[in-house]
């Protein structure tokens, strides 16, 4: 895993180093998972079709036909556990979570010593040193758990996609079974439209393995970025913050944006001196970080950001009001994502070209929907949450 050296006169913005980690770590999983369902899609239908033709054989040739059948079968097991195996070994080679974290935290500590520059809290200038690793430690560490368990799904997958898709389904020995036929082929496309699934949230929302990996990926970069920042201001002397967030954030997460909270758990009116200037002044602490967290706030893929509060120069996000409606656009454009993610997995996993076809004009109506909603609206249109790894459903 190669080191990464942030700029620290240049530090990528918070909300853009987890976007693109997030996006990244998804993208890694989607990989993963689009190899396992075209692999798994290309081996149930052709044991399907074998099973389809068993129904008019003769007694002999129905014996031999049903030992090619188990031969099949075999095989495609084995062939879907070694890709799976493969595809794990190398997302296990990549060691993400570690980079991740590392590239997060580099990143956080690099933007509060940029804040911090020209007062009196700036610290020695030259590379940034890794001191804070300690501090986002657990991060990675839970990173990582989330990631294994991720790995898992994989796989387990070949032995779900058999007992699903290949093991399960009933040799056909009647004529006349079209109708048999068709449904089966249905319930196998319906198993692979799920995707890998890998969690299932307390909303029952089913998640797939590169949507909970772009979710755990976001709050770990998210999480791995504060921390570090906040101990690089803590080294300097300084236990303030501030948060900052959206117009669309949520109700939990709205009480807190532009409070000032404390790091060290002092609360009330404090007299600091002025970080630029001779004097002091006295500054009203709100609460603390850790109030607001145990209160809802920097929930998973949460995009509030804390950055350091300097006495007498920062100005607090002010008078941020919860805009219900906001929030609603929000929710109503990530349903909408979903709509099209639904479509194009079943258009990817289709049994035939009239199911194909059928999910492309479904696909096409989505991105429809999507496009008057942006307009009407006037949010931006995040076309990579469309894309299959960010599938998750009731």
């Amino acid at each position: 895993m190669a080191v990464y050296v942030p700029d620290p006169d240049y530090p990528v913005p918070a909300a853009e180093l987890v976007e693109d980690l997030g996006a990244y770590l998804a993208g890694v999983y989607t990989d993963a998972e689009t190899r396992m369902l075209e692999a798994a899609a290309k081996r149930a239908y052709k044991i399907l079709a074998l099973e389809q033709d068993l129904g008019n054989l003769s007694e002999v040739e129905h014996h031999r036909a049903m030992q090619r059948l188990e031969v099949e079968r075999a095989q495609a097991l084995r062939e879907l556990r070694d890709t799976a195996d493969q595809i794990v070994k190398d997302i296990q080679d990549q060691k993400l979570a570690e980079w991740l974290v590392q590239v997060a935290s580099s990143e956080g500590e690099a933007a509060a010593a940029s804040v911090l520059a020209g007062t009196r809290y700036e610290a020695v200038r030259g590379t940034v040193p890794v001191s804070a690793a300690h501090a986002v430690g657990a991060t990675g560490i839970s990173l990582q758990s989330r990631l294994e368990v991720l790995n898992q799904r994989i796989l387990r997958y070949p032995h779900d996609v058999y007992q699903q898709t290949i093991a399960d389904t009933a040799p056909f020995r009647m004529l006349g079974a079209e109708t048999a036929v068709i449904n089966q082929r249905r319930a196998v496309q319906s198993f692979l439209e799920q995707g890998i699934t890998g969690f299932v949230d307390r909303a029952d929302r089913r998640w797939t393995i590169g949507a909970y990996s772009e979710m755990a990926g976001r709050t770990a970069t998210s999480r791995a970025w504060q921390d570090a920042g906040v101990h690089r201001m803590q080294q300097a002397g300084l236990n303030l913050v501030t948060i900052q967030g959206s117009f669309d954030a949520c109700a939990n997460c709205a009480a807190w944006i532009g409070k000032i909270l404390s790091t060290n758990g002092v609360t009330g009116p404090v007299i600091m001196p002025h970080a630029t200037q001779q004097g002091a002044v006295t500054v009203n602490v709100e609460g603390t970080l850790q109030d607001a967290r145990n209160a809802g706030w920097n929930h998973p893929n949460c995009r509030d950001k804390v950055t350091a509060y300097l006495p007498g120069l920062s100005v607090p996000q002010q008078d941020f009001q919860y805009n219900p409606e906001a929030e609603k656009e929000r929710a109503k454009q990530r349903e909408l994502e979903r709509e099209i993610r639904a479509a194009k997995r079943r258009q990817a996993v289709a049994s035939d070209d009239i199911q194909r076809r059928k999910a492309r004009r479904e696909v096409l109506e989505a991105q429809k929907d999507m496009r008057e909603f942006t307009k009407k609206t006037g949010r931006a249109r995040r076309s990579y949450r469309e894309q299959l790894h960010f599938a998750d459903g009731r």
